[in-house]
């Protein structure tokens, strides 16, 4: 628990220096109770870094945005975290590339997506706690709840119906303990991305260094 709380302290320091606009937008914290009220009658137990994530904050704010007919049409296959369109729901990063954007699940949202990933029969117990989508591949980072330590595996699971969201597949892809996932993007805030000049947009828009975050990621594989 000391390791998941000194990591989150350190991107909350972090977070104040490079990016205050996101730390402003980031939701209280749960408390332990809200936190088993929500989770009470599940099969699986929240592990305690779990707990530690949604008691630090509870999500990217979690206001659903105000969404037109075409985009709620567009957003059915993502629905059980559509909602949370706009950039006040999103850290929005700019490379080369286009625009990136990353989203951090309120628990109510997560828990609806492990609920997504039980009705298409995934036979694992997987909590989706962060979104990343870089316009071609959409990673969900997702929490493993039938084990004491926190592992998140960060799967490219965009084209992956659930119920090929086996132990073979998680084996290919991407995992970290979840204060090795929190410490990774601490460095990224730290190294790879800087806030824009522009001070025109509603949501504040951040720079990413793709060699930067090269070099960050390199060091957190095993």
């Amino acid at each position: 628990m000391r390791e998941i709380t000194e990591a989150l302290n350190q991107l909350d320091n972090t977070l104040n220096q490079v990016a205050p606009d996101v730390g402003k937008r980031l939701q209280p914290g749960l408390t332990r109770a809200d936190i088993d009220q929500q989770i009470s009658g599940a099969s699986w137990s929240l592990p305690h870094d779990g707990y530690a994530l949604y008691h630090w904050h509870n999500g990217l704010s979690g206001q659903a945005g105000k969404l037109n007919l075409v985009e709620k049409l567009l957003r059915q296959k993502d629905k059980w975290h559509g909602e949370l369109s706009g950039g006040e729901n999103e850290l929005r990063l700019n490379c080369r590339e286009g625009l990136m954007t990353a989203k951090f699940l309120p628990l109510e949202y997560a828990l609806a997506g492990h609920r997504h990933l039980k009705l298409g029969r995934c036979f694992l117990d997987l909590l989706p706690v962060f979104i990343l989508n870089d316009g071609n591949a959409k990673r969900y980072c997702m929490m493993r709840l039938d084990a004491k330590s926190s592992i998140v595996y960060c799967a490219n699971g965009a084209n992956v119906p659930p119920i090929g969201i086996t132990e073979e597949f998680l084996s290919t892809q991407v995992q970290f303990s979840l204060p090795d996932l929190i410490s990774f993007f601490t460095d990224c805030f730290q190294q790879a991305i800087q806030p824009t000049k522009s001070q025109d947009r509603l949501v504040e828009e951040y720079d990413f260094d793709p060699e930067q975050f090269a070099q960050v990621y390199q060091r957190y594989q095993h």
